[in-house]
């Protein structure tokens, strides 16, 4: 779901409306994982600049472990420029998912609500589809629940479990190594059953771009190289999927390595000869597709200027 406080900002001037729709909050920033793994003060930092900045519209919550809440809590307190400023947490169970758990519920419980931040998601990779529901009694009710799924795997038996306790979906669309993308079809696949099951979903690793190409996949010199995929092929294409496209021309979009082919005009979202009205573009990531992680905010938005987007 897109941040209430995003859903009102204003786009900057010369944004299409029907972009405005496909991206309003959709960054959620991972800055401490991989390939950035920054430290919680510079991307805390980061956060707070960015939810600041032109560009706030795209940002959606602030990732970070369960471990680290505390910590995060006394940052805040330093933080001169986070004051008056309440933002959005997005929580990452870890290892021990049900410690985890309790952890973010008796933070949510409080009786002193934590003035800096609220808990709006918790995400996380459960053993097995078996041991959600034991989890789900641990989670406030209250919370979106983004439950990693392996794809490769049976994903049938894990959108099972998800729907049952009324959680999201999250899909793993890149990493480090070029073996960690998964292909196209896999992601079609994975959207398609998440669409028939009626889960919303989030991605996360290897978005940085918007469309289909290939960079390098870490910061480091002499970084490997590999295709990534683009934000605006997952997205878009998740949007025509809901309006009732084939998973055959689903994979076609994410495919698709022409900037050409995706067209912002006025309250029209364009893939070549296919198209969506505003309304329908908000619809759809209100319902379906939620956000993506990203280590990286700055390019994304560099990346969409390049195109002349933004």
């Amino acid at each position: 779901m897109v941040p209430a406080s995003k859903k009102s900002s204003p786009l900057p001037e010369g944004v299409s409306p029907a972009l405005g729709a496909l991206l309003r909050g959709v960054v959620d920033y991972a800055g401490l994982f991989p390939p950035a793994k920054l430290s919680l003060v510079d991307a805390l930092n980061n956060f707070v600049r960015y939810a600041a900045g032109p560009h706030s519209w795209m940002l959606g919550k602030f990732v970070v472990p369960a471990a680290q809440l505390g910590e995060l809590q006394s940052l805040l307190q330093e933080n001169s420029e986070a004051r008056g400023q309440k933002y959005s947490l997005s929580v990452l169970l870890g290892t021990d998912p049900a410690r985890d758990a309790e952890r973010v519920s008796a933070t949510v419980h409080s009786t002193v609500e934590p003035a800096w931040f609220s808990i709006d998601a918790v995400e996380f990779r459960p053993i097995s589809p078996t041991n959600i529901p034991e989890l789900a009694s641990r989670i406030p009710q209250n919370l979106g629940v983004f439950c990693e799924i392996p794809i490769t795997e049976n994903i049938s038996d894990w959108l099972d479990a998800v729907h049952r306790a009324g959680w999201s979906a999250k899909m793993r669309t890149g990493g480090t190594t070029p073996e960690s993308f998964p292909i196209s079809s896999a992601i079609a696949r994975f959207l398609a059953q998440c669409n028939e099951q009626g889960v919303a979903f989030k991605a996360t690793a290897g978005l940085h771009h918007p469309v289909r190409s290939e960079h390098p996949l870490t910061y480091e010199p002499n970084s490997v190289c590999g295709v990534m995929h683009g934000f605006l092929n997952v997205f878009l294409g998740a949007a025509l999927l809901q309006s009732g496209i084939a998973e055959d021309q689903l994979t076609q979009i994410l495919d698709d390595t022409h900037p050409s082919s995706f067209q912002f005009s006025g309250g029209f979202a364009h893939w070549r000869k296919l198209f969506l009205n505003e309304a329908d573009v908000a619809s759809a990531r209100e319902r379906f597709a939620i956000s993506f992680g990203s280590c990286s905010f700055e390019e994304p938005i560099q990346d969409l200027q390049k195109l002349g987007l933004l």
